[in-house]
């Protein structure tokens, strides 16, 4: 019988190590100790590289500074120190053996540190079963390592082997340092070429739209990295003939020759697995040339929208309308003009966000039903989806025209479901600013004056005092999540009010009554009583809390806040206060004071809705701050507009370049997340799907009316 062979790959593993040192963890309270373990085991050939940890609270960092092959327990009156090392070893994958010294070993000694998780127990006076056992484990954890990543190379194999036997339908091509290194024929038949031949050694951004390569370059770092989930992103393409392609991609990390590469996927014709109920949906209720509902039933799903309650932000209804569209007509002809709208369809699909509903009202007229963070969101993904199909060629049948819209814009407000109404509002919108000569954004007359005054105040004023003083406002925590990193546990603080029946109100409905009635001091300090008990209670790494104009000319918030954190004890550093781009630049001086008095107090600062202004370097040059958040409104055409991606770099690099970590405020989409990979944002707050989970915590703090 011939003798095992060892593969190579693994005889490596087994060797590379002694190679470089053998890294072990010495847990022990004096140094001889650790200089024995030393020299014992460099006696039996190991070279050993030893770290001594004093205290079992250091060893995690220890563990992830230096992953060890073994760790060395010294048993010094510490009986319950066995389980504790074990539990933190077994978070490490694959864990690595403990051994436990004692200074005279038995039977039961050995027993009792193996049912606690030890894998032996050795002693100093006996070296050459210490270093026997130390040979046994370390030749073991080894061959541990050497096996889980065979187990995962065969488990990669198989979901490749999967992926290509199941996905005969499916596009794919793999993407190694931005070069298609492999292609299938169903990728190169979508894209318009003759072979695979014809594509490999090109890189993959050849096959993008100039204005979505920002963002597939991001996802494809996002990707390696492994920070990217199996959500799609929605891309124009180019094919060899150079016609636009829109597809949806899928983005898998794998491994190529040993070298991280990131797999992309167009699924294939998903119409083949649509149910009944889907397949009679697309045939009955939307319009076959461009994929949106028909008005009637488009009707239908805006009343359904609306029935439901928003756990933040506004809805808006937007009415779409080309300009001049008989122009267009005589330049293509008659035949042309249904694919010129489809065409533009293609165009508004790329703003379209996952809560969007699209509607084709007949002829040239669409209507979309969008949910944003504020009508000013709204307002900026309108004028961006204007500029975009004013600037585009549109080509059909070897002709080529341009086009011109205007788009009318309404606030949706939750008290108002008379849907009628709303669309006339908004079809009213569309027409006055055709008449004042189109390719613009026109809002009707009574969202302009939403943005003034929300609601009367002779309502708000006084159901806002009752609630402060019956203790029903609550707090709502949306996360902030970490793009480069597994940091966790940061949130954005925003607040609501239970009404007498305790429905919940937005803040949208009674802060601007709390503005205009000196009440919003109140209210701040409600919120930053119960965010640090919240803090005290669940122990966040981090939380935000927005700072009105009231509060940062406050000069005896400072004072409140030190009673406030004798009392919760929590630490200061939990707490970062953000004050608007707006406040800080008509305050500019109390800005300053405030943000320098928090600081040296211990607390966090930033400046959020960052973009908007006139001059943001000057606030950068002047306040200082350590948070600097990048308003929404420019997200809502990030990933398609280059002007505004370099707006948001530009603003990026100059807080980078002071220190200063950015946020990008209201991410919605996945392109959108792409696009800031690519830009450097290291966090991102929104209503992205996975992303966020906007938490609600009934926060009652017992001191509420202490707060005011």
């Amino acid at each position: 019988m011939r003798p095992l062979q060892i593969p190579a790959f693994i005889r490596r593993v087994l060797t590379l190590r002694d190679s470089v040192g053998v890294p072990l963890i010495v847990l022990s309270r004096q140094d001889d100790n650790v200089v024995a373990v030393n020299n014992i085991l460099r006696q039996a050939s190991h070279p050993v590289h030893c770290t001594r940890v004093g205290q079992i609270n250091d060893l995690a960092d220890a563990l992830q500074a230096q992953p060890p092959e073994l760790v060395i327990l010294f048993d010094e009156n510490r009986n319950s120190d066995v389980a504790a090392v074990s539990a933190q070893l077994a978070k490490l994958s694959p864990s690595p053996p403990l051994l436990l010294v004692q200074a005279q070993v038995t039977e039961q000694s050995i027993a009792d540190a193996m049912e606690c998780g030890a894998r032996d127990v050795v002693s100093l006076t006996h070296k050459n079963r210490f270093q026997a056992v130390v040979t046994r484990e370390l030749q073991a954890h080894r061959l541990q390592v050497a096996l889980s990543r065979v187990l995962n190379s065969a488990d990669q194999y198989k979901r490749e082997l999967k992926t290509l036997m199941e996905g005969s339908a499916e596009a794919i091509a793999d993407v190694q340092e931005g070069i298609i290194v492999a292609a299938n024929p169903t990728w190169t038949e979508l894209f318009g070429y003759s072979s695979e031949e014809d594509m490999i050694s090109t890189p993959v951004m050849d096959i993008c739209d100039n204005t979505d390569k920002p963002m597939l370059r991001g996802a494809l770092v996002a990707c390696l990295r492994g920070k990217w989930d199996d959500t799609p992103l929605q891309i124009s393409t180019l094919r060899a003939d150079k016609t636009e392609l829109r597809v949806e991609i899928k983005l898998e990390r794998v491994t190529i020759d040993g070298e991280p590469a990131v797999r992309v996927i167009v699924p294939g014709d998903q119409n083949l697995t649509d149910n009944t109920a889907e397949l009679l949906e697309k045939a009955v209720f939307q319009d076959p040339s461009t994929g949106f509902y028909h008005r009637h039933f488009f009707v239908e799903k805006m009343e359904e929208r609306m029935g439901t309650a928003l756990t933040g932000g506004i809805r808006a209804l937007a009415y779409i309308r080309p300009d001049n569209f008989a122009r267009v007509h005589d330049d293509i002809g008659m035949l042309a003009t249904e694919i010129l709208l489809a065409k533009l369809a293609d165009l508004l699909k790329a703003f379209m966000k996952p809560a969007d509903i699209y509607g084709r009202f007949g002829g040239t007229m669409f209507i979309v039903l969008l949910e944003r963070g504020n009508i000013l969101d709204a307002e900026s993904w309108a004028d961006q989806l204007r500029l975009a199909v004013e600037s585009k060629v549109f080509e059909v049948d070897n002709q080529s025209t341009s086009l011109t819209c205007t788009v009318g814009l309404c606030e949706a407000e939750p008290d108002n479901l008379n849907i009628a109404d709303l669309l006339t509002q908004v079809e009213e919108a569309c027409r006055t600013g055709r008449d004042a000569g189109g390719n613009r954004v026109q809002l009707t007359q009574d969202t302009s004056e939403t943005q003034i005054i929300r609601a009367s105040d002779a309502i708000w004023v006084p159901r806002l005092r009752t609630a402060l003083m019956q203790n029903r406002l609550r707090l709502l925590h949306q996360p902030i999540t970490s793009l480069d990193n597994d940091l966790a546990g940061i949130y954005d603080t925003r607040v609501q009010m239970l009404d007498e029946d305790d429905n919940v109100i937005l803040a949208s409905e009674f802060i601007p009554a709390a503005q205009r009635a000196n009440m919003i001091k109140n209210v701040d300090r409600w919120v930053i009583g119960a965010s640090f008990s919240f803090c005290a209670a669940k122990q966040p790494t981090l939380v935000f809390i927005r700072l009105s104009d009231d509060s940062v000319t406050d000069a005896s918030l400072p004072g409140w806040l030190k009673a406030r954190l004798e009392v919760t004890r929590i630490s200061p550093t939990q707490i970062c206060f953000q004050v608007s781009e707006d406040v800080a630049a008509q305050h500019l001086k109390q800005t300053k004071m405030i943000a320098e008095t928090l600081r040296s107090a211990g607390f966090l600062f930033a400046i959020d809705h960052m973009g908007n202004g006139r001059d943001p370097e000057q606030l950068l040059n002047h306040v200082p701050m350590d948070y600097m958040k990048i308003d929404g409104s420019l997200m809502q055409a990030l990933h398609r507009t280059k002007e505004i991606q370099e707006s948001v770099r530009e603003l990026a690099d100059l807080a980078n370049s002071r220190g200063i970590k950015t946020i990008a405020e209201r991410v919605e989409d996945a392109n959108t997340i792409a696009t800031l990979w690519q830009l450097g944002i290291p966090f991102i707050q929104g209503n992205y799907n996975k992303m966020d989970g906007v938490v609600l915590e009934d926060t009652q703090t017992s001191r509420g009316l202490e707060s005011q």
